[in-house]
C-alpha cells in the first residue's frame, strides 16, 4: 500500500477477503480508503445504495420495517445494514436459520436495535421491505444445512412466499444472486423488486462517496 500511495494517488479503494484489512491499511497510509467489503466485515458503500433505493421507493424509512434474510454469518452487507437502517429510523428483524445466525447476535441485536427471528413465514406478511443476502457457499466450510433444497423450503424467497408479502412490497438483493436458492426468479424479476434500482444507485452512492472523499469538505 506504502509502494502505491508512493506514486501519488489520491485515495484507495480496497476489497479484501481479511476482515478488517481496510482498516488496518487506513493506519499504515495518508490518503482516504474506501472500504469496498472486508471479509465477512462491512460492507458500507452497499448499505448506502441499499437504504438510498429504499428510501427512493418508501419516501422514508421511519417507522417502516426492514426485513433482512439469509446467510447473516458469512455476510457483511447484513453487518453493515444492522448499523445503518436502525439509524435511519428503520423497524429491522433479520432471519436465518439457527446455523446462519452469527455467535453472539442477540447482545448485538439489543445494543444495534434491531430483532432476530429463525421463521421467515411469520416476519414476511409485517415487513415494508425484504432484502434477500446471498448464501455464501464459497465461504462455507462444513454443513450449514442439509440441502439446497431445504434451505430453499425455510428461507427461501419462492412464488409461494410471494403471496405472504403486502402488495407491492419491494424486494431488494445485494448480489450475485443464486436464483433458485435464496431467491426464485418470480421474486427476483417480480414488479415489485428493486434489484436493478440497487445496480443504478451504487453508481451514483459511490459517485458521492467519492467526491467527499476526494473533492468534499475535509470533515465530511
Amino acid at each position: 500500500m506504502k509502494t502505491v500511495t508512493a506514486m501519488g494517488v489520491d485515495g484507495l479503494v480496497v476489497r479484501h477477503s481479511a476482515s478488517g484489512a481496510a482498516q488496518q491499511i487506513s493506519e499504515w497510509v495518508d490518503v482516504g480508503v474506501v472500504n469496498a467489503g472486508d471479509g465477512t466485515h462491512e460492507h458500507p458503500t452497499q448499505a448506502l445504495l441499499d437504504a438510498y433505493t429504499l428510501i427512493r421507493q418508501l419516501g422514508s424509512l421511519q417507522g417502516r420495517h426492514i426485513v433482512l434474510v439469509g446467510d447473516l454469518t458469512h455476510s457483511r452487507v447484513f453487518r453493515s445494514n444492522v448499523k445503518l437502517l436502525p439509524k435511519l429510523g428503520a423497524e429491522v428483524t433479520v432471519v436465518a436459520p439457527p446455523t446462519l445466525m452469527p455467535s453472539g447476535i442477540d447482545s448485538w441485536a439489543r445494543d444495534a436495535g434491531f430483532e432476530t427471528s429463525w421463521d421467515l413465514d411469520e416476519v414476511l406478511p409485517k415487513a415494508d421491505a425484504v432484502m434477500m443476502l446471498r448464501v455464501q457457499k464459497e465461504r462455507m466450510q462444513g454443513g450449514f444445512f442439509p440441502t439446497p433444497r431445504e434451505y430453499t423450503v425455510g428461507y427461501g424467497l419462492t412464488r409461494d412466499r410471494l403471496s405472504l408479502l403486502k402488495p407491492d412490497t419491494p424486494i431488494c438483493h445485494p448480489g450475485p444472486m443464486n436464483r433458485g436458492l435464496e431467491i426464485a426468479a418470480d421474486a427476483a424479476d417480480a414488479a415489485s423488486s428493486l434489484v436493478l434500482d440497487q445496480v443504478s444507485s451504487g453508481v451514483a452512492v459511490r459517485m458521492a462517496v467519492l467526491y467527499h472523499l476526494l473533492a468534499g469538505e475535509e470533515t465530511a
